[in-house]
């Protein structure tokens, strides 16, 4: 299988590495990317995220890093929305974390494998999201968007945001143009008993214990989940919230 990162042991662990073949997708689309929101009082952490291509034959890897506390820290998601109540999932472009791919395509994959980690009780998950031809074509479609100095700019929505709940679910965006178009809400496809890295229950004692005087110091309750406050978005004004038709 050909790989698309940039380390030789990732190759050989993934299977090979090689070079798309870009001809049939315009150079002007954006390499597509990934984007993760979570709420505060019920941040996580991605430990391994990739897009796997089976007919091009490629596997392609997103960067990742573990400072998802600093990301959603409660005060920080209030300087950009300014309602937010620590619970739901803000949406906007200084509280969604984006990760580019190691090596970049801007051919789309059919499928986003996600491992990651829900902090507030150090459950693991695994997440596959199946990019439909519907999300395809969206994604390719090339559009218009009116910019701060009012000149139309042509944009795509080449990126997936993935919106992470605290019982393993995770919903889905592609955004870009200035929206966010609703794509799907995903559950798990497997509960290991440790992250990708190997890490277990006990290996985040620590970052449980940040989560908690976290809560406390804004006298939120984590349980039991107020699920009428965490299915909640926050969005800016000037961006739109659509849903795939």
């Amino acid at each position: 299988m050909k790989t698309i990162i940039s380390t030789g042991l990732l190759c050989l662990l993934l299977g090979g590495c090689g070079v798309i073949n870009k001809a049939r997708v315009p150079d002007e689309v954006p390499n597509w990317r990934i984007g993760y929101t979570m709420p505060s009082f019920y941040p996580v952490r991605v430990t391994k995220a990739y897009g796997i291509n089976k007919t091009e034959d490629w596997t392609s890897i997103l960067h990742t890093h573990s400072q998802f506390m600093k990301v959603s820290d409660f005060k920080r998601v209030q300087e950009y929305l300014p309602n937010y109540d620590g619970y739901g999932l803000p949406l906007n472009l200084f509280t969604v974390s984006n990760y580019a791919q190691i090596k970049y395509t801007n051919h789309l994959p059919d499928k986003v494998v996600l491992y990651w980690t829900s902090l507030f009780d150090a459950k693991f998950y695994i997440t596959e999201l199946n990019v439909t031809p519907k999300m395809k074509a969206l994604m390719y479609q090339k559009q218009n968007q009116v910019e701060a100095d009012g000149i139309h700019r042509s944009c795509y929505q080449t990126t997936f945001d993935f919106g992470f709940l605290p019982n393993g679910q995770v919903k889905v965006w592609l955004e870009g143009c200035g929206k966010y178009t609703y794509v799907t809400e995903l559950s798990p496809i497997a509960t290991p008993n440790t992250d990708y890295n190997g890490s277990t229950y006990s290996d985040h004692n620590q970052t449980r214990n940040s989560v908690l005087k976290r809560a406390k110091k804004a006298n939120a309750t984590l349980v039991p989940i107020p699920w009428n406050k965490v299915n909640k978005i926050y969005t800016s004004k000037n961006y739109t919230v659509e849903q795939l038709h």
